[in-house]
C-alpha cells in the first residue's frame, strides 16, 4: 500500500496530530509554563517520545511538526524545539505506522541539496513515511541571519524546489542547476517511492502552480463555511491544470474540555467542546471536503496524554 493513501481517501477526513505534544496554552499548562520559567511558546516536550509512541500506536493518519529555526518572542512560537530534520530521523526509528509530516520546512532558508538529500534519508528510513510540507517562512528576523533577501522568497521557493526534484531523478541532470558540475554527480539515496510534496498556505504562489506542482495543499485553519469556499478555490486550479483529485488539509486548534458534554464553542482557529460533541463539530469539516484534519492540543484543558485517549476511543473510529 502507499503510505500516503492513510492521509487521502477520497469522500472521508483522516485526523492527524500536530506538534508540539503540550498544552502550554491551557489555563493550567500556562501555571506550569510560568513555574517551569520557559518563555512563552517554549513548549515541555519531557514526555514527547511517550506521546509520539501513543499517537502512532492509537492509529491517527499523521503527525506534523513545523520548522522553526529561531526563536523570536514577537512571534512566541518554539515550534517542537527540536530541529526538523534530525528529529523527523528519530521519529522514523521510534514509530511504525503513523505518518511524518511537515507543515512546513521553510524552503527558502533551505540548502536544496541538503535538504534533498535529508528528506530521501529520511524517506528510506521511515519505509516511505514522510509527508514534505514547505513554506515559505514568515518570521523576517531569520532571512539575514541565513543571508538571504526575505523579498525573494517566493523565488527562491520554487529554484529550491526545483533543484530538489531534480536530484531525487535517477540519472539526474544536476548540471543543468549547477552548470560548473561535470556530469555523473549525484544525491544519495533515492526515494524509494515518490515524496509527496505538500505546500503550506500559498508560499508566494499562485493556486494554479500548486496545484501542478503539489500533491496536497495545506491550508490555515478556517470557519465551516470558509473552508468550503477554499476547498472550492482548490477544485477549480487543479481542474484548471487537469490534475487529478488531491487532498485538501486544514487544521484546528482544540481545546478539549473537561466537560464531556460541553458543546462546541468557537475560539481563532479553532473552539472548545466536549469529546461528545467532537465528532459532529469535525464531521462538519469532513461534509464540505476536507481529506485530514490536524489536530493542535495546545489549548487544552484536557491534558494531552488523556485528550489523545479519548479522540482514540470516541472519534477515531468515525474517520
Amino acid at each position: 500500500m502507499n503510505p500516503f493513501d492513510k492521509l487521502y481517501k477520497p469522500g472521508k477526513m483522516t485526523l492527524g496530530i500536530e506538534f508540539p505534544l503540550d498544552n502550554d496554552w491551557s489555563t493550567e499548562g500556562n501555571r506550569k509554563r510560568l513555574e517551569d520559567n520557559r518563555p512563552f511558546g517554549v513548549p515541555d516536550i519531557s514526555n514527547h517520545l511517550a506521546l509520539a509512541k501513543q499517537i502512532d500506536e492509537a492509529g491517527f493518519a499523521a503527525l506534523w511538526m513545523r520548522d522553526v529555526p529561531v526563536y523570536d518572542p514577537n512571534f512566541g512560537d518554539g515550534g517542537q524545539l527540536f530541529d526538523t530534520l534530525p528529529y523527523l530521523g528519530y521519529l522514523a526509528a521510534a514509530t511504525k505506522n503513523v505518518l511524518l509530516g511537515t507543515a512546513a520546512i521553510v524552503l527558502p532558508l533551505q540548502q536544496p541539496i541538503k535538504l534533498a538529500k535529508a528528506a530521501a534519508t529520511i524517506e528510506n528510513l521511515s519505509d516511505g513515511r514522510l509527508l514534505l510540507g514547505l513554506g515559505l517562512g514568515d518570521r523576517p528576523v531569520e532571512f539575514p541571519m541565513y543571508n538571504i533577501d526575505y523579498k525573494k522568497r517566493p523565488e527562491i521557493f520554487r529554484q529550491n524546489l526545483d533543484i530538489i526534484k531534480e536530484a531525487w531523478k535517477t540519472n539526474s541532470n544536476l548540471k543543468s542547476k549547477y552548470d560548473f558540475l561535470s556530469s555523473g554527480i549525484e544525491v544519495y539515496p533515492k526515494p524509494k517511492k515518490d515524496i509527496p510534496l505538500v505546500v503550506a498556505g500559498h508560499s508566494g504562489q499562485s493556486i494554479n502552480w500548486i496545484a501542478k506542482n503539489a500533491q496536497a495543499w495545506f491550508n490555515y485553519p478556517r470557519p465551516v463555511a470558509d473552508t468550503l469556499e477554499n476547498r472550492k478555490y482548490w477544485c477549480n486550479a487543479l481542474y484548471d491544470e487537469d490534475q487529478a483529485a488531491k487532498p485538501y488539509i486544514t487544521a484546528i486548534h482544540l481545546n478539549l474540555s473537561k466537560d464531556d458534554t460541553a458543546t462546541f464553542k468557537p475560539q481563532r482557529f479553532g473552539g472548545t467542546v466536549g469529546i461528545n460533541h467532537l465528532t459532529e463539530y469535525l464531521k462538519a469539516y469532513e461534509n464540505v471536503g476536507v481529506n485530514h484534519m490536524a489536530i493542535n492540543l495546545r489549548k487544552s484543558e484536557t491534558p494531552v496524554s488523556e485528550a489523545i485517549s479519548k479522540l482514540t476511543e470516541v472519534v477515531l473510529p468515525e474517520f
